[in-house]
């Protein structure tokens, strides 16, 4: 069974604080069921512009995580510092090359 990816696309309003907040709350994401990997990635043209790529082992667990970041305070501080999300989706893997 293929893992899931989440990417999430968001513009921060203040790039220091949202940073410091964004590490906080990944350290937190290592106990959700399913939880794999989080990526945190940065536009290298826009430094406001953040993209996180977390996996999942199943899309169950992701969307389940997704309701559990608005009970933790840690993942609600850093969603305080977001001016707007561009986008939310999740992806299986089509192919890999390594």
């Amino acid at each position: 069974m293929s893992t899931i990816f989440e990417l999430v696309s968001f513009k921060v309003k203040d790039l220091e604080k949202a940073t410091k907040l964004r590490r906080d709350a990944m350290e937190h994401a290592k106990n959700f069921k399913g939880f794999v990997n989080y990526r945190a990635l940065i536009n290298t043209d826009d430094q406001s512009h953040f993209c996180d790529l977390v996996e999942w082992e199943s899309l169950d667990d992701a969307q389940a995580a997704a309701q559990q970041v608005m009970t933790i305070p840690e993942f609600q501080a850093m969603m305080s510092e977001i001016e707007t999300v561009e986008s939310m989706k999740h992806f299986s893997v089509d192919k890999f090359v390594e």
